[in-house]
């Protein structure tokens, strides 16, 4: 597997995304890795789940998958979040680390 950077982290069964979400964005796309996050905008406001649903289904499709394969595993209420991902680990990093690899660190 190649070098995986701190806002991704295999499991046995996925992946989990560390992501700092920004709601109310002109649209959803990932900006940045912010303090070991993937920043990422959303176009979706945070009411009802909305923006967590638009996160999850952003981050299912950039790895491939179908909406279902991801899901917020903690920090549904705040900005900074854990999006679990399910599926073939290497496959999903590959396709991750290629979906985002033109996004910038800062800081």
């Amino acid at each position: 597997m190649p070098d995986v950077p701190e806002w991704l982290s295999p499991r046995a069964d996925g992946v989990t995304v560390v992501v700092k979400a920004v709601p109310r964005s002109r649209r959803t796309q990932a900006v940045g890795v912010q303090a070991g996050h993937l920043r990422v905008q959303i176009a979706a406001p945070p009411h009802d789940g909305q923006a967590n649903a638009a996160l999850c289904a952003y981050l299912a499709e950039a790895a491939g998958l179908r909406p279902p394969a991801a899901r917020i595993r903690r920090g549904s209420g705040g900005a900074r979040k854990l999006v679990e991902i399910d599926g073939e680990p290497a496959i999903i990093v590959a396709r991750l680390l290629a979906r985002f690899a033109s996004v910038e660190d800062t800081g």
